[in-house]
């Protein structure tokens, strides 16, 4: 029968406070309650699986953090400032990133904390008395993967680290380290992922809801893989594209100096193919009858597990997981919610007209109507004026009883005369408006419209590694690898299942057209904060000044509206994009890698920092 585990871990504190009794003659040789000594823990099996429940902590909360990294991009901007503001105007240096050391996923001391707690599990797994052996190489699989995972999250995020496979210990004459190159890191991740994929074969029905998987395993390994081909991590071709890198003194912390590169987007392709040809996955839903019912199949995709579900990270109704708080983060201020990561006017413009073709403002059809007629995956994952939502609160319904989105200025008439009426998700309306949406636009991907945000957590998992990510990573590698007609089957399979029409193109401009599909397809799933610096291409994307939307809507005449409702048979709308003052978004290379802070370098003299910084 399969569990599934909502809180990763159990705790090695509430396990041993269970099993320990005070010792009433020497109450100074008691043991505290609130833990287990390292002996206790490694010699009782029971013990020693909560120890490695307790590494899973490190993932945090996934993705579904307040500070979202998509803030980061020009997927999304966060309301409030706090941690990102910096981060977005490149401001950001060894003493203040503060996003970096206490928002991100890719903290570097939790990061390490973690690594050296799988690093003592591997000390002493080999003489935990296992009654089931099956147990103990499930144990050592997930830890491989999660050690592969903490390293593949610093990687990516600074370029090589250090790699520590040790537990220090008092006494040690030094404890300073260097960075390793690019080119070990990576091979130390994928030898993991292979230690994972070997001792977890097998288990991938019979393993706990939100344990890693041999899915899981080689999932990592086609992502970091993936990295490693791409035009960051070559170094002649990233000193060609960016002056930090090209004057740097170790590049080799950066990416590879030399090899074959074609060798390596060989690697990634097979990869991600290994783990297609497990047929162990597959697209959720990929053959929809028609255009509404692709929204409704892949807005619900993302409520709950499915068919392309690799590993997640699960919640439950509880305050104290964080995770659960999504809809409450950056659900509508006019529902009482936060608004804080609101999606830009740069994300809903490149989400292309249904028939394929790309939405243009200088087309007055969509201007005027900016929509419709869209990527039924742009109504499944953009809240936009209009649309409809969840039941408005008692307090708000009277407000609105159509339980629409409005975050435009609209007129109504209030029995004697027209008067302006600023919508209730805007940060001019009547309800906590220093919530409200800076964009115009909040979140519908991963949003559970059955609970109220504003007094109870959903139960949302948030998706690691999906198939549809692991299918995209074999479609860019073919591109590479100059296999265009492999590339776009399996690129148009992604396309089908949106009911969105085939694409044709080839060499560059499938290049092109591949990563508009990857953003579209991945927005929200901390994906594109590193796809646009691996691609090198910060400059036409996260780079950009960042864009809103203003929207008015003036009464037609003779029209009396008292309570506002979207209806172009009563409104003239008028739609204008603008640019945000709120953030003056600027690219500087340095950005293509995150700073180490300072006390790391104070605490470790051969790390040599990264370029820019």
């Amino acid at each position: 029968m399969q569990h599934t585990i909502k809180r990763i871990y159990m705790g090695v504190a509430l396990v041993a406070g269970l099993m320990i009794t005070a010792c009433n003659k020497d109450f100074l040789n008691t043991q505290p309650r609130d833990e287990a000594a390292e002996d206790l823990v490694f010699s009782d099996p029971g013990l020693t699986e909560a120890f490695v429940n307790d590494i899973y902590n490190g993932l945090s909360s996934g993705g579904f953090l307040e500070t979202m990294l998509s803030s980061a991009t020009d997927e999304s901007m966060f309301t409030h400032g706090y941690g990102m503001k910096n981060m977005v105007e490149a401001t950001i240096n060894p003493t203040d990133a503060e996003y970096i050391t206490n928002r991100s996923t890719m903290k570097w001391d939790e990061m390490y904390k973690r690594i050296r707690a799988c690093n003592k599990f591997f000390s002493k797994i080999a003489d935990v008395p296992f009654d089931d052996a099956s147990v103990k190489d499930r144990l050592k699989g997930e830890t491989y993967f999660l050690r592969a995972y903490f390293y593949h999250q610093l990687v990516r995020g600074y370029g090589a680290v250090p790699l520590v496979t040790e537990v220090y210990k008092l006494g040690q004459t030094d404890y300073t380290i260097a960075r390793s190159t690019f080119e070990e890191c990576v091979n130390f991740i994928v030898k993991d992922c292979d230690s994972a994929a070997y001792f977890l074969k097998a288990k991938e029905g019979i393993t706990v809801k939100g344990r890693a998987t041999e899915g899981a395993a080689l999932a990592l390994k086609s992502r970091i893989l993936l990295y490693a081909a791409s035009d960051l991590h070559d170094i002649p071709t990233a000193k060609s594209k960016a002056t930090t890198i090209a004057g740097f003194g170790q590049p080799e912390v950066l990416g590879y100096v030399s090899g074959d590169r074609t060798a390596r987007w060989q690697k990634a392709k097979d990869a991600a193919k290994a783990l297609i040809d497990r047929n162990m996955y597959a697209l959720q839903s990929p053959d929809p009858a028609s255009r509404e019912e692709a929204t409704a199949n892949i807005q619900g995709m993302f409520l709950k597990d499915n068919s392309e579900s690799i590993f997640s990270r699960y919640f439950k109704n509880d305050k104290d997981e964080p995770g659960g708080n999504i809809g409450l983060y950056n659900g509508l201020n006019g529902y009482h919610n936060w608004a804080g990561n609101t999606p830009t006017q740069l994300l809903v413009d490149d989400y292309e007209m249904n028939d394929g073709t790309a939405f243009d403002w200088s087309n007055a059809a969509h201007k005027a109507n900016p929509y419709q007629n869209r990527d039924p995956r742009f109504y499944a994952t953009i809240i936009y004026d209009g649309s409809h939502w969840r039941k408005r609160p008692a307090d708000v319904q009277a407000k609105d009883p159509f339980n629409q989105a409005q975050t435009g200025r609209y007129e109504v008439w209030n029995g004697t005369q027209i008067v302006p009426n600023p919508g209730l998700d805007t940060r001019s309306g009547p309800v906590e408006d220093w919530n409200g949406s800076f964009t115009g636009y909040y979140f519908k991907k991963f949003i559970d419209t059955t609970v109220d945000a504003q007094f109870y957590n959903q139960e949302v998992p948030y998706p690691f590694f999906r198939y549809t990510e692991v299918i995209l990573n074999y479609v860019e590698a073919c591109i590479e690898l100059h296999q265009d007609a492999e590339a776009r089957t399996y690129l148009n399979m992604i396309r089908r299942r949106a009911a969105m029409p085939d694409i044709t193109a080839s060499g560059d401009e499938l290049r092109t057209r591949y990563r508009k599909e990857r953003e579209i397809e991945m927005a929200f799933e901390e994906q594109r904060f590193y796809d646009v610096r691996r691609w090198m291409i910060p400059q036409n994307t996260v780079g950009r000044p960042l864009k809103g939307i203003s929207i008015t809507a003036t009464l037609k005449p003779g029209s009396k509206i008292t309570v506002y409702r979207y209806d172009p048979t009563n409104y003239n709308y008028v739609y204008t994009p603008i640019t945000m003052e709120a953030e003056k978004r600027l690219w500087q290379d340095k950005m293509y890698f995150m700073p180490i802070q300072r006390d790391e370098i104070n605490r470790n003299s051969k790390l040599v920092q990264n370029p820019g910084y």
